[in-house]
């Protein structure tokens, strides 16, 4: 089945919690923390503040927090997976992002799936991405899955003009970010995208 998994906004949003309460209670959605400028006690805040949620939550920052909160687990950056000296040994690696098809092949990491992106132009992020075809995009499935077996995410400027696309070339599933939190209704915008995946 194709999977949807959400990011959460870098600078926060009115009804962030409502939202990820939805997404979790009506889809089971893994939710992908990702808040680049909090410091290590604002994370911890934010997981105290969501505690219901936690095991569907998994951290892109403060990895060591994933040994304090019970959350799915942690993802990691390419910088992460490629110029760190953390230890990652104790705790749980769910997924880690690439940016073109050749990092495919170097993947050392079980990980529950891959980001690859862009796909389209970004909702979230001015001026990074374009938009890809369907050839394009089946064309990129193709030779992903010629360098591993772990399932794969497309990331970037997908929507609910564009999400059947991404499914229909091939890819294992979709990360949500500008679609959701830049809608002027989230939680109708949820529903739309879920729609044909349940």
């Amino acid at each position: 089945m194709f999977k949807i998994v959400v990011i959460t906004p870098e600078t926060g949003h009115p009804d962030e919690s409502h939202i990820l309460e939805f997404l979790v209670k009506e889809y089971g959605c893994q939710i992908h923390i990702r808040k680049p400028n909090f410091d290590k006690e604002s994370y911890k805040k934010y997981l105290q503040n969501h505690n219901r949620l936690l095991s569907h939550f998994v951290l892109h920052e403060h990895h060591s927090l994933a040994k304090e909160f019970q959350v799915k687990g942690i993802h990691l950056k390419e910088r992460d997976r490629k110029g760190s000296n953390l230890s990652f040994n104790e705790l749980n690696i769910v997924s880690t992002s690439i940016h073109s098809i050749k990092d495919a092949a170097h993947l050392k990491h079980s990980f529950e799936y891959i980001f690859y992106s862009p796909l389209f132009e970004s909702i979230s992020k001015q001026s990074y991405g374009s938009n890809k075809t369907y050839e394009e995009l089946t064309e990129s499935v193709f030779e992903l899955k010629k360098n591993t077996s772990i399932p794969i995410m497309g990331l970037g400027g997908i929507d609910e003009e564009n999400i059947e696309l991404v499914k229909k070339s091939g890819f294992d599933g979709a990360g949500l970010l500008g679609s959701v939190w830049g809608a002027r209704d989230p939680v109708a915008t949820i529903k739309l995208l879920f729609s044909n995946n349940r």
